[in-house]
């Protein structure tokens, strides 16, 4: 039975993009702490936007969704943003997570594309639910 219930899940893909390593851990027990029944988790960690692209995690089949730090070497988040948004072909959502705290910074990745934007550092209790409330636009 219970292998049924998970053969009709959608798979959703977490992808956490940064180059903080404490924080990548912190964001993965967290997300595995957290209650989302409707889809089966996938959780993957990404040093910078160049891995996270050459590992085509994107092409993978369900849905996604990305935790960008805004502040990374090579690439930083609004770099990833605005390229995973310009491909049209795949619905991505995304949160970013990120030490800029000016409003011209925060305003240009809602305008990019970014569903929600957390600063550091940053409550639990309020990325738990910011999280949830991207979910739950999943399911709609």
């Amino acid at each position: 039975m219970e292998i049924i219930r998970l053969q009709n899940k959608k798979k959703l893909f977490i992808s956490i993009v940064g180059n903080d390593a404490m924080i990548q851990t912190m964001l993965v027990r967290i997300l595995n702490m957290m209650n989302i029944e409707q889809f089966e988790i996938d959780i993957k960690t990404y040093e910078d936007g160049l891995q996270f692209f050459e590992s085509n995690r994107l092409y993978e089949a369900g849905e996604h969704l990305l935790i960008l730090d805004g502040i990374m070497p090579v690439m930083d988040g609004i770099e990833i943003l605005q390229k995973v948004k310009s491909d049209l072909r795949k619905q991505v959502y995304v949160l970013m997570l990120s030490g800029r705290k000016s409003p011209t910074e925060i305003d240009k990745a809602l305008k990019l594309g970014a569903d929600d934007y957390v600063t550091k550092p940053f409550s639990i209790k309020e990325l738990q639910t910011r999280v949830q409330q991207i979910i739950q636009r999943m399911k709609q």
